[in-house]
């Protein structure tokens, strides 16, 4: 469990670092370089800590009981949900493909698998369980929301709504730290 929490926590931090390198390098009518100088560091941390928070989340466990979800029914709806998102959003409402739709499909599989693997192991309750599955799906859809209407907002609205679906995630992933953490998952 500390292993599957670490990676959470650094995701937590990964998403803060990734708003700052947000902040510095997209405000509107302001040109820096997003990948040089102190930006360029804030993006190579954001990989850095993306990439030890996936491999510390999905580190193996001692399980205790079946999951509920098969891992590999995880991937392939997350697979397919992807491919079925880039046609819709790109064919009825013209939105130009980008990497946060890949971040958005694959940061849902990727906590849609921690929480079965923190049910797995005996942290989450199976209401807890489902109450986290709903909040990711309620960060899952603020993304969406938000990346189909980026290209449809002003500038400066734009700017700031791209960044609210990183505090969701932030939240949901801090939320299911705080369920486990306290233990009270393992009485729901």
């Amino acid at each position: 469990m500390k292993t599957i929490i670490t990676g959470q926590i650094l995701l937590i931090l990964c998403c803060t670092v990734y708003l700052i390198w947000w902040y510095r390098g997209f405000r509107p009518g302001i040109y820096v370089s997003r990948a040089g100088g102190v930006n360029g560091a804030l993006l190579l941390i954001t990989m850095v800590l993306g990439f030890a928070g996936v491999v510390f989340s999905l580190m193996p466990a001692e399980k205790i009981r079946e999951p509920l979800i098969s891992q590999s029914m995880i991937l392939i709806c997350g697979i397919a949900a992807y491919f079925v998102l880039f046609a819709v959003t790109k064919v009825f409402f013209n939105r130009v493909v980008t990497t946060e739709l890949f971040l958005i499909v694959g940061w849902t599989m990727l906590e849609t698998i921690v929480a079965d693997r923190l049910y797995a192991i005996g942290s989450l309750g199976g209401k807890s369980f489902s109450a986290i599955i709903v909040i990711i799906a309620v960060a899952f859809l603020i993304g969406i929301v938000l990346y189909v209407a980026y290209y449809r907002m002003e500038e400066m609205r734009a700017f700031y709504a791209a960044m609210i679906p990183l505090v969701a995630d932030a939240i949901a992933m801090s939320t299911m730290i705080g369920i486990v953490v306290c233990g009270c998952s393992t009485s729901m």
